[in-house]
């Protein structure tokens, strides 16, 4: 079986200096470790910050004394008056405040900011309920509007001016989408690009694979938005889709069946998918930002041996 391997692939930048912050303070800072929610979105991960320590707590009210980190996808603002109030129970609890908030992520608060402070109604594009979108509207103090797809843009009302960011792993087709749809709201629309060069590159890079292989394998959780866009690439190629993410679900894939593939698994049902890895002669693998490393590299040596492969070839 040809495999065409995705030159971009495994963690970006961005996690790559989260997870650099957290495995020093895991080492190094005052126990214990705590991370508000998830530092990224993918299980794996998670799992491995708990194996070397990590606590996790889903509310400021139950953080002991120790280290706090914040999650790569962004803290809500911190000038907010509820977190001035835990800014100061943290110095008299003398809790340690870490912040991994990837600087894309960054720049799109400061953005919204921006925009809210000069007198536009910001519209963000992105997903109401993702932690990065509700700290990017946090920056416009909650005033912002998210915005999701094109029939929530088409319900907007006219507006004496607009001024829109994105949630930085949006789908660029999405974005453009929207934008012409708040066009024709407004007198004044100002757009900030923030969407993070790396994922369009990944958006790209699988439009190229998708036209030299029979199917993808796509690594990442389903928690992670970047790796929910790709999965929707591949799904309108209609081209046979598999997708996990670790070595040990991709070895529950049978491969000479279509049959249920198990928890965290998904096979585009269409009726082009074929029946299964085994009825395909070429496969593409590409992965989410999130995914770790150390499984992107594991699932290439195994996909890369002939013991493997070979079972995977049609006969």
């Amino acid at each position: 079986m040809k495999i065409v391997f995705a030159k971009n692939i495994g963690f970006c930048s961005g996690v790559k200096r989260a997870m650099a912050i957290a495995k020093d303070s895991l080492k190094k800072d005052p126990k214990p470790v705590q991370f508000l929610g998830y530092l990224i979105h993918n299980e794996e991960v998670i799992k491995s910050l708990k194996e070397k320590g990590g606590k996790f707590v889903f509310s400021q009210k139950l953080v002991k004394p120790g280290t706090l980190i914040t999650g790569a996808h962004g803290e809500v603002d911190l000038s907010l008056v509820k977190n001035q109030r835990f800014l100061s129970l943290a110095k008299n609890k003398h809790i340690l405040i870490k912040k991994t908030t990837c600087p894309l992520v960054k720049n799109a608060q400061n953005k919204a900011n921006l925009l809210f402070k000069e007198g536009y109604q910001v519209i963000i594009i992105g997903e109401k309920n993702h932690p990065e979108t509700r700290g990017i509207k946090s920056y416009t103090e909650n005033r912002a509007i998210v915005i999701e797809n094109e029939n929530q843009a088409k319900d907007l009302p006219k507006f004496k001016k607009l001024g829109v960011v994105s949630q930085t792993t949006q789908a660029l087709d999405n974005i453009n989408r929207i934008l012409k749809i708040l066009r024709n709201k407004t007198k004044k629309l100002k757009w900030f690009n923030t969407i993070c060069p790396k994922v369009i590159i990944r958006q790209k890079e699988l439009s190229q694979i998708l036209k030299e292989v029979c199917g993808i394998l796509v690594i990442g959780s389903p928690s992670s938005s970047n790796t929910n866009h790709l999965i929707e690439m591949v799904k309108k190629s209609k081209k046979p889709l598999w997708w996990i993410n670790s070595l040990g679900e991709l070895k529950k894939i049978n491969p000479r069946t279509r049959a249920k593939l198990g928890a965290g698994l998904v096979q585009n049902r269409s009726k082009t998918s074929g029946s299964g890895l085994g009825d395909i002669n070429s496969l593409g693998v590409v992965s989410g930002t999130s995914a770790p490393d150390w499984e992107i590299k594991k699932i290439k040596n195994w996909l890369k041996s002939n013991e493997n492969c070979s079972r995977w070839i049609s006969k």
